[in-house]
């Protein structure tokens, strides 16, 4: 998969999904306009400005991603009063198949939202065949997704809260593990299936583990007092 960039300029605004192999995404700042006329909106009702783009293998499984990608300049309608305006380059869903059924579905039902990372991992499980050790074969994808501009500055980038998500490999099974966090410092898999999460949330530092294979928090504390210093 390609790694789109996105660059925004004027008084539209624009929301972009950005992925890459091994899927990892960085979002760019994305302004949104709201308020239009029953007119205005009628005369600006969004057109095709995405394309479908290559599959490619999710490993160890038979099945297969594929980018939404924003390929030209559009628009979204939100609702009756709210559009967001994009310019090419951002990816904006996932849709996953199986090789086997050929069943396929989209990681979300709408595209308005921004993912800015989403990583595969593997489980640690128990095999007979040594060699089947050595395979690396995804069990997970852990999300990083904007959902709306929590900060109120008519731009959806990482300044706005964003929530952690985790999925089965076939982009099923989605559990949103954490939400509102305002600051990610670190998002670092541990032994066991768990993934270490130090972020800030309502003003606290805090440190969670997930248990990637139940898809939850198993453990959260505080962070130590750093010092009224200390930001």
């Amino acid at each position: 998969m390609i790694k789109p960039s996105v660059i925004s300029k004027g008084w539209l605004s624009v929301l972009v999904v950005l992925i890459s192999t091994p899927l990892l995404w960085a979002c760019n700042r994305v302004p949104i306009v709201r308020e239009f006329s029953n007119d205005q909106a009628q005369a600006t009702d969004p057109k095709p400005d995405k394309v479908l783009q290559a599959f490619e293998s999710i490993p160890g499984t038979p099945y297969l991603v594929a980018n939404i990608a924003q390929v030209k300049a559009g628009k979204s309608r939100i609702s009756s009063s709210e559009f967001y305006s994009r310019k090419g380059g951002g990816i904006a869903n996932l849709v996953f198949l199986d090789s086997s059924s050929l069943e396929s579905h989209s990681l979300f039902d709408t595209n308005q939202y921004t993912i800015v990372e989403a990583k595969q991992y593997p489980l640690d499980e128990s095999a007979s065949n040594p060699e089947a050790k050595k395979i690396k074969k995804t069990a997970r994808f852990v999300y990083q997704v904007l959902k709306k501009d929590t900060n109120g500055d008519q731009y959806l980038d990482s300044r706005d809260h964003r929530t952690i998500a985790i999925s089965d490999a076939f982009g099923k099974q989605y559990v949103e593990v954490l939400t509102d966090i305002s600051q990610l410092f670190n998002l670092q898999p541990l032994t066991g299936n768990r993934l270490l999460v130090v972020y800030v949330k309502d003003g606290t530092k805090m440190a969670s583990i997930l248990d990637l294979n139940q898809r939850k928090v198993v453990q959260t504390n505080d962070l130590t007092k750093l010092g009224e210093d200390v930001e």
